[in-house]
């Protein structure tokens, strides 16, 4: 038919690149963002990890208020470092002790191997 246009060539994907393809390099998905921000706390990440982190950290929100919580719990955990070490034993009344072993003890009788 004289006024059709031949048919195009399909274009193949893996030769075009995008200008942008060195971006998708550096993302990273939330399971490795949270691994990241603990190990950041640890010692400095490689340029490309930090970097992956900080674009990841723009686009999500819960990864970013993860890090803010992450750097809350360590902070206060810093400005009260003497009261990480003095951990309370949690210590039953006797009279709790008692309702737990009567209550043991009738699910024995009933038949019943857990209260």
């Amino acid at each position: 038919m004289p006024g059709r246009a031949p048919p195009r060539k399909p274009i193949d994907i893996a030769i075009v690149k995008s200008p942008f393809s060195w971006l998708t390099s550096l993302s990273i998905n939330c399971k490795t963002a949270i691994r990241l921000q603990s190990a950041a706390l640890d010692h400095p990440l490689p340029w490309r990890q930090r970097w992956g982190l900080r674009i990841h950290l723009i686009l999500c929100r819960w990864c970013h208020r993860y890090g803010r919580q992450l750097g809350f719990l360590r902070q206060a955990a810093h400005s009260h470092p003497d009261q990480l070490t003095q951990a309370v034993p949690a210590q039953l009344s006797p009279e709790a002790r008692e309702r737990l072993r009567q209550k043991i003890r009738a699910a024995a009788q009933d038949g019943n191997p857990s209260p």
